[in-house]
């Protein structure tokens, strides 16, 4: 009998109908009455009796169902058996990177790498550069691409650099900002020093408090596009501008562009699995700035 059969039968005990079961199987009804047949042939016995009701199975019948369901039960256990071991040699990559990266570069840098491992499974986490620095470094992270300068311990590869820009509604004068409310997000602590520098090298204050800390960039994008403010951060040559706003580069006094560099870290370690080598020598032929 094929494992069809065993269905068949089954579905058939179920429903009591052979025009249900045909439906539920996609075939004809003179399919599934044939097929019936053949079994009956196959196995000497008489399955079920038609009656103006629908079918009544036999004594061979009930028990062949009985069998159909132990059988259907073995079947479904192998499935899962196999799809178990399957996820268990499934090869897993934890990858932190800091929200912007991935927003805008992560998927497009490790497109090709993704393509030729199909059986690989990638999980990104997306934190604050400084706190996904202390997961790799707890071991919660196989890689991770940062803002800013975590790179203690670890080894680092060069793989981007974002410019640091004033973000206003209109253009406004350099002199005007200290009068203007500054709205402040959620980013890492050396990202924050670079600014307040940037500010103390221009003006030679402090910088003030911010007027709102609103979390996540794009809400500070939405709420500076509303008035009289401005945001000081760091964005990608891809930002996509959804709420055409001003974008004035922050200069250095010598008239350089103020930049924070994007890291590629991993640990400093000797038993690391094969597919996060694999993972590091794509990085390094096919991401790192030269």
């Amino acid at each position: 009998m094929k494992d069809s059969d065993w269905r068949i039968i089954n579905a058939l005990h179920e429903t009591q109908s052979i025009t249900k079961i045909a439906a539920m199987m996609y075939k004809s009804q003179s399919a599934i009455t044939k097929r019936l047949q053949i079994m009956e042939q196959e196995l000497d016995c008489r399955i079920v009796e038609r009656t103006p009701l629908g079918v009544v199975f036999t004594k061979e019948g009930e028990f062949l169902y009985k069998e159909s369901v132990r059988h259907i039960a073995f079947e479904n256990e192998v499935l899962e058996g196999l799809r178990l071991i399957k996820e268990q040699t499934k090869e897993n990559i934890i990858i932190g990177s800091a929200y912007t990266y991935t927003k805008y570069t992560l998927y497009d840098v490790l497109d090709d790498f993704i393509k030729s491992h199909p059986n690989v499974s990638i999980r990104v986490v997306n934190k604050q550069s400084n706190l996904l620095y202390h997961m790799l470094m707890e071991g919660k992270l196989d890689v991770a691409f940062i803002r800013s300068d975590y790179t203690d311990n670890v080894y680092h590869e060069l793989v981007d650099h974002t410019a640091g820009y004033i973000v206003s509604k209109e253009p406004v004068p350099l002199s005007d900002l200290p009068h203007m409310e500054r709205i402040a997000y959620q980013t890492n602590s050396k990202t924050e020093q670079k600014i307040a520098d940037w500010w103390q090298e221009q003006f030679g204050t402090m910088i003030p408090e911010a007027a709102e800390d609103v979390g996540y960039i794009e809400f500070a994008f939405r709420n500076v596009s509303s008035g009289n403010k401005y945001l000081l951060c760091f964005l990608p040559d891809n930002f996509v501008n959804e709420y055409n706003l001003c974008l004035q580069p922050m200069l250095k006094p010598d008239g350089g562009h103020v930049s924070r560099k994007t890291w590629f870290i991993y640990k400093k370690e000797k038993n690391r699995r094969a597919i996060v080598d694999e993972l590091i020598n794509y990085v390094d032929k096919n991401v790192k700035i030269k």
